[in-house]
């Protein structure tokens, strides 16, 4: 398991008991735990309580035998992300272990944007002067005194989750609840229970009555985020909700009526999941009443400058940065690239571009993205992309190179950009093997 785990790119390490795996847990965090149910004096419940008691983000995925099944399914109710069935092939392995990851990513995001999202002072980026993004707006202002159903459509990072809360606050509901569903990141097991709530003794491990997350959403919103990883097990579950308004907690005889405002997104072509099987037809229609899709950056052109304005004062302040603006180079090779990963990478270019910034202009240098997309570099100008991770070491040597091709390889010049010493930049040339001299003209 190690080995395949490390043959994957993940850094592991392993322990060979529970009562060592509680003490490891309890002195470095992690982002995923992986054990066996079945260890010894410590079993592998005692495992996940403890690492669940360190750190509540941390993802835990449990290992057990087909007989032991109904162990499993009581570690997911104590808060396991999942569980594989020994034996298990390093595929299946890896599938887990990639989505467990999923989770804990979109969990740090989600807790990210909702410190953006209480910031008076730091509002959401749904900013844009192009004819298609302000089309986007006055829908969103016609449509939020609706209580219709609305879908919001578009690519990864094009802002619906910020679309769908501007949606609650322009709405008559805006003083009441917003609550979130992410949907790819319940396991399908647990989906009823979360989504509609259970009773006491409904099934192992249910303790004590529980509020699903709809009816903690009674009088205000419901957003489905990610409504298209859905399984489709428990699609028919959320088509009655929608089409009844009620609910039945597990346990429970009775329906309980909700009033809720359903706000579903995701990135995915729910008709062509419907072609192939994957997607109920009926669901998408009860989802698809009010249907908002929005337009990728690379689509909105003219937007592209004043986002990235926004985002450089927003950064510069909370930083305390000097930068201010950006040359106009700088902005030339914001409009021209493509953005695949749309406002959220523009996003994270600018934020990287205000702390390699040294003074209050950001130049092209600044600015990292795929470089064969980018018209002030050419071709092949060096590997990855924001997308990537790139170490704070290869960040300065890019820049370096960068610069001295923008000096012509005049290293007086190339220092006094970098804010730096001639022989600082000498011994920085050295360490990364870069010859000034190639760069001349």
């Amino acid at each position: 398991m190690t080995i395949a785990l490390s043959r994957a790119g993940h850094a592991v390490e392993g322990v060979g008991s529970g009562e060592e795996a509680l003490a490891r847990t309890q002195e470095t965090l992690y982002d995923l735990v992986i054990t066996d149910l079945r260890l010894g004096e410590v079993d592998g419940l005692e495992v996940l309580k403890g690492v669940k008691a360190r750190d509540a983000d941390t993802e835990v995925v449990v290992a057990t035998a087909y007989g032991s099944i109904d162990s499993a399914v009581e570690a997911i109710r104590a808060g396991a992300f999942d569980y594989v069935t020994k034996p298990f092939t390093p595929d299946q392995l890896l599938h887990v272990v990639d989505r467990a990851l999923e989770r804990r990513r979109l969990k740090t995001e989600v807790r990210y944007l909702n410190r953006r999202l209480e910031d008076p002072n730091d509002p959401p980026e749904l900013v844009g002067e192009s004819e298609r993004f302000q089309r986007v707006l006055g829908i969103v202002r016609e449509w939020a005194s609706s209580d219709s159903t609305i879908l919001v459509t578009g690519e990864t990072g094009t802002g619906k989750d910020l679309v769908a809360r501007m949606i609650q606050r322009l709405s008559p509901r805006a003083d009441e609840v917003f609550v979130v569903v992410n949907c790819a990141t319940i396991p399908s097991a647990l989906f009823e229970s979360e989504l509609f709530g259970h009773m006491k003794g409904a099934f192992s491990g249910a303790t004590r009555n529980r509020k699903g997350l709809a009816q903690e959403a009674d009088g205000g919103t419901l957003f489905l985020d990610e409504v298209g990883e859905l399984p489709m097990a428990v699609q028919p579950q959320l088509l009655r909700f929608l089409e009844t308004g009620e609910i039945r907690p597990i346990g429970q005889n009775r329906s309980v009526t909700v009033d809720t405002r359903v706000i579903a997104a995701t990135n995915r072509d729910l008709r062509a999941m419907i072609s192939e099987g994957t997607f109920r037809e009926d669901l998408y229609y009860r989802l698809n009443v009010l249907p908002l899709d929005l337009p990728p950056l690379r689509q909105r052109v003219e937007d592209i400058v004043p986002l990235a304005t926004r985002f450089l004062t927003r950064f510069a302040r909370r930083l305390g940065r000097q930068a201010e603006s950006f040359s106009q180079e700088a902005q030339e090779v914001l409009t021209a690239y493509g953005w695949p990963g749309n406002v959220r990478e523009l996003e994270n270019v600018v934020e990287r571009a205000v702390m390699l910034a040294r003074g209050a202009v950001i130049h092209p240098e600044h600015l990292f993205m795929p470089d064969a997309e980018r018209p002030d570099l050419g071709q092949g100008g060096g590997e990855g992309g924001v997308g990537d991770l790139i170490s704070l070491a290869e960040l300065e040597r890019r820049q370096i190179l960068a610069i001295l091709k923008r000096v012509s390889g005049n290293q007086k010049k190339a220092a006094s950009v970098l804010d730096i010493s001639k022989s600082t930049l000498w011994r920085k040339l050295k360490e990364y093997g870069i010859d000034a001299a190639s760069f001349a003209k």
